[in-house]
């Protein structure tokens, strides 16, 4: 584009100067050749007056600088060959003239030629400014052809520009896009299938290394599960001996207790019953991080489901009066079913424990088209505001439930399951009790960080 305009500009610079000089010289020699005729005239009549050789003299001096004139505007390069002839050919009528002047000595031919002449050269000018004129016109369409050229070639220009850049912000984006789900998936845990990013060799080297820090998380993983599970299956051993024994002291297998005896075996059975809870909610936990990752996905009734769960505490509640509000709008989404049951079972459960004998456990369930919002609210002691950053936390118990049975792994486990499906579970403030909401997308956006493009 660039060159184009430089060569265009430049050839049509030529043009310009060219055309400016030939109208320049044009224009000079014109009056030149005019006044040359005039002068050769009054030159021929003071000769007839005089008939001296000065007066002849100065004649020959005054035609010589015609034909000059005549020459040279002859050989202009925009006229064509039938003025250059038609200039020849007044040149020649002169000079049979004059040599009829110089062997006769009578001026009447000669009178008669310039005369002829002057009208001739008139005619002669006129064509010849007509065909400068048309080249100067000639000059003036092909700038605006060139005008014309170049304003489109800026266009073209501009579009393909806009194109390509275009095309790169979607080669870009779509590495890009490529990189960010590659570290999303390895971010969500999601670190059994390979990483292998196709593009330049920059994006193909880094992910490489995202496949090889993904196969290093992987282990490690395995290796935290392994040992976890060992660990676990270690306490285990000897936490059932020791509840087994304390069963039997209970049971006063070995002989009669007394009370300070008894005592001491309720704080033995009490203790190790929450040991054994505590490694079987980590047992849950950890199973909660790892199958979070590989939920099978399916189309539910999200109001039909809380149903479900709420029929396996309708027996507790009517023990302890509880009465159960629930409005829950007819709602499909697209989740885990086992998830969805965890995260519905371990917030009633708590709204369960939490609320006084009597109480009210309100559920609501409602949507917008892109969201359902699950929402539980109690009539317990609630959250205090300075335990909401740290209630999802595993193992953390608040003030207000050290004296309830748990071992406070509800809330981390329903976590696990709602940010797997790329949802919200906060708690919020509440006047009476606590209010738990879980937000969850209603459709598979989330397999698209999954699968690479």
């Amino acid at each position: 584009m660039t060159f184009y305009v430089f060569v265009a500009l430049e050839t049509l610079g030529g043009q310009y100067r060219e055309a400016v000089e030939h109208s320049s010289v044009a224009s000079r020699l014109s009056g030149e050749i005019v006044e040359d005729l005039l002068h050769m005239e009054r030159s021929l009549r003071r000769y007839e007056v005089l008939l001296d050789a000065d007066s002849l003299s100065d004649y020959a001096q005054l035609r010589g600088e015609w034909q000059a004139n005549v020459e040279t505007f002859s050989r202009l390069p925009p006229l064509p060959e039938s003025i250059t002839q038609e200039f020849q050919s007044q040149i020649a009528l002169e000079n049979l003239a004059f040599l009829d002047l110089r062997d006769s000595g009578k001026a009447q031919a000669l009178h008669s030629a310039i005369d002829e002449l002057k009208v001739r050269s008139t005619q002669s000018l006129d064509d010849a400014h007509t065909i400068i004129s048309r080249e100067q016109e000639i000059f003036l369409s092909e700038s605006d052809i060139l005008r014309q050229r170049i304003l489109f070639a800026a266009a073209t220009a501009m579009l393909v520009a806009v194109g390509c850049l275009w095309l790169i912000r979607r080669l870009l984006a779509r590495l890009i896009g490529r990189f960010e789900r590659a570290v999303l998936r390895l971010g969500k845990g999601d670190l059994l299938q390979p990483i292998a990013l196709d593009g330049p060799g920059d994006l193909r080297w880094l992910g490489r290394w995202l496949d090889w820090l993904r196969r290093r998380l992987l282990s490690l993983e395995k290796g935290r599960a392994q040992v976890l599970r060992h660990v676990s299956h270690e306490l285990k051993t000897p936490l059932a001996a020791l509840r087994e024994g304390a069963s039997l002291l209970a049971e006063e297998v070995p002989g009669p207790l007394t009370e300070e005896q008894a005592r001491i075996v309720n704080i033995l059975q009490n203790n190790s019953r929450r040991l054994h809870d505590l490694i079987d909610g980590l047992l849950r936990l950890q199973q909660a991080g790892y199958s979070a990752e590989r939920i099978g996905y399916e189309k539910l009734r999200f109001d039909t489901l809380i149903e479900q769960v709420l029929e396996t505490y309708r027996l507790i509640a009517s023990e302890r009066r509880l009465i159960f509000d629930c409005v829950v709008a007819e709602t499909e989404i697209i989740a885990g079913q086992e998830a969805l049951v965890t995260i519905v079972n371990n917030l009633l459960s708590n709204a369960v424990k939490f609320s006084p004998d009597g109480g009210c456990v309100r559920i609501s369930l409602q949507h917008n088209g892109k969201e359902a919002i699950l929402d539980v609210r109690d009539e317990g002691p609630g959250v205090a505001e300075q335990d909401r950053s740290q209630i999802f936390e595993p193992f953390y118990r608040s003030a207000t439930s050290r004296d309830v049975a748990g071992v406070g792994l509800g809330l981390a486990i329903a976590r696990e399951f709602v940010l797997a499906h790329r949802g919200t579970l906060t708690v919020k403030p509440s006047e009476v009790g606590a209010h738990f909401c879980v937000v969850l997308p209603v459709d598979a956006n989330y397999l698209r960080v999954q699968k690479y493009v």
